[in-house]
């Protein structure tokens, strides 16, 4: 149910912000539905869009359209079901089927029409979608910020929160990165601190947003506890990492980043280091000015990770 509300949320915030349906119907990823136009079809039924639907019944079916829609299996399914042999070259089903499909469009049975088509032509957001939108608006943020964490959790920590959204988002990094700290998951905790970093880009708190992707970096470089299974898999330097304190460095025009990564270097209170802060300090230089990434976290490895992680 959790995974069928955060794809309606998806599917109506769209619409509502400008994007033609033609283009969600295309690019969407439908979730519990098995196709776009069974979410639209759910969309209209529920009363959250409103308008015209047409659908086009008499279609011709032909062996040739059924042999292109369908797979042997799913051939035989439909064999079996209506109590008909199954057996046979793939042809030979396909002409066991063809007048069932024919019966079942006489009988307007849409569900097994080879190629009924549809028109969503004017739909709009009814009022029931509005508040939908509304009500569930914190979606929105956790699709920007908050996706590396399972949908139901986030829904039941929002259930119980009295704060406003973004201080809800907060909350909830805060404590995933307390409890990863306290079971030595350094995945998650740097998972949280991205996490945290985009909640303040979402409330458009820039250089929150700089401080929190900066100590996401320092610690990429020296990890808090690290086991041999998670770091065979282990990328250093994390490529999104470094495009976002690329873009947000522009953005805010930051003139002494070096001043800024030696504040964030004490607040990340690294008891262990594993790279230095100075080269540290060049290898985010480095990243930001293009270097390749790949090549960077061979060369950081083997010069400073191998060996301390057993490999």
């Amino acid at each position: 149910m959790s995974e069928q509300k955060l794809e309606v949320f998806n599917v109506l915030n769209f619409l509502n912000s400008g994007y033609e349906l033609e283009y969600i119907l295309s690019e969407g990823q439908f979730g519990t539905f098995s196709s776009a136009e069974e979410c639209i079809g759910y969309l209209v039924d529920e009363g959250y869009l409103e308008g015209d639907v047409q659908v086009s019944t008499n279609i011709e079916i032909t062996a040739e359209a059924i042999s292109k829609k369908y797979v042997v299996s799913e051939l035989k399914d439909i064999l079996r079901e209506n109590g008909l042999k199954v057996s046979g070259k793939k042809h030979e089903l396909v002409e066991r089927v063809l007048p069932v499909l024919k019966e079942a469009r006489d009988a307007r049975n849409l569900d097994v029409a080879v190629d009924k088509e549809k028109s969503y032509d004017n739909l709009e957001l009814t009022d029931k979608a509005y508040e939908f939108l509304k009500e569930n608006e914190w979606i929105d943020l956790y699709m920007f910020a908050l996706v590396a964490f399972r949908f139901e959790d986030y829904e039941t920590y929002v259930k119980g929160s009295d704060a406003d959204n973004v201080e809800t988002a907060l909350n909830f990094c805060d404590e995933i990165l307390s409890r990863a700290l306290v079971a030595n998951q350094f995945l998650v905790f740097l998972d949280a601190l991205t996490a945290k970093a985009h909640v303040y880009a979402y409330d458009k708190d820039y250089n929150s947003f700089l401080d929190y992707d900066l100590q996401r970096f320092i610690l990429g470089l020296n990890p808090i506890s690290l086991d041999s299974q998670s770091y065979a898999s282990y990328n250093v330097v994390d490529e999104a990492n470094v495009v976002n304190l690329k873009n947000v460095v522009e953005t805010l025009k930051v003139t002494d980043l070096k001043k800024r990564f030696d504040k964030i270097w004490v607040k990340s209170n690294i008891k262990h280091t594993t790279v230095p802060k100075k080269s540290c300090y060049k290898i985010l230089q480095k990243a930001m000015a293009g270097a390749d990434i790949e090549e960077l976290n061979f060369d950081l490895k083997e010069k400073y990770f191998n060996k301390k992680f057993g490999i």
